[in-house]
């Protein structure tokens, strides 16, 4: 698979409404199927889930991250 690294910005509904769906399905322990820009793929229920939060030239960040290991499904 190609590298790819995008960063969407997007409504405040939107982001709670995908929030949600997310919590959701890891509280049941399911996958979870997003589209990002015209690309849709699963996480699984087992991916790691990191948060994180950057301080840099008077900038804060926080992001929260699901990683897992691809499949070739």
């Amino acid at each position: 698979m190609a590298d790819r690294d995008i960063e969407k910005n997007v409504p405040t509904a939107q982001f709670v409404d995908t929030l949600r769906r997310l919590a959701d399905a890891l509280e049941a322990g399911e996958s979870f199927r997003i589209q990002v820009q015209n690309k849709r793929f699963t996480v699984p229920p087992d991916a790691e889930i990191i948060i994180e939060h950057e301080v840099e030239d008077g900038e804060e960040e926080l992001a929260f991250e699901l990683q897992w290991t691809a499949s070739d499904d």
